[in-house]
Formats: C-alpha cells, structure tokens, sequence
C-alpha cells in the first residue's frame, strides 16, 4: 500500500472515531447524568439559602409587629393626651 492511501485510511478511522466520541459525550443520557450531578451539588446549598430566608423573614414580620405595636399605643397615648388636655381647659 501506498504512503498517501494509507494515510488517507488513517484520517478516515480517526475522524469516525471522533465523531463517535462527540456523539457519545452528547448523548441525551449523558447531559441527563451532569444535570443530575449538578442538582445533587448544588441543593444542599439551595436548601440552606432557603432555611436562612425562612429564618430572616420569621425575624423580620416580628420586628414589624413590634413597630406595628408600638404605632398604635403611641397614636392612642398621644389621644388620650389630647383628651386630657381638652378636659382640662
């Protein structure tokens, strides 16, 4: 066999190889397993941003209550000063 035939056979086998390669590193099975490995990373993380957010959001609708809380008893003391300054004059 000649030198440029037999190098011709070779890029041949070695272009099927890589395309057989590509396709099997494409395959749907496979970007379904790295989807899978990157969930499996990633949640434990999720779940604990989500617990933090829980935690800040108990914090924070308890801080407004206690402003809430102290609006209204601040808007009825100051009532009952201006009652109590009407009475008195």
């Amino acid at each position: 066999m000649e030198e440029p035939e037999m190098q011709l056979k070779v890029k041949k086998v070695t272009d099927k190889f890589t395309e057989s390669l590509y396709v099997l590193a494409n395959e749907p099975s496979v970007a379904l397993f790295r989807l899978q490995e990157h969930v499996r990373r990633s949640l434990p993380e999720l779940a604990q941003h989500k617990s933090d957010m829980q935690s800040w959001e108990e914090q924070s609708q308890g801080a407004i209550y206690t402003v809430e809380y102290a609006c209204r008893y601040w808007n009825s003391w100051n009532f009952g000063l201006e009652n109590a300054e009407e009475t008195r004059e």
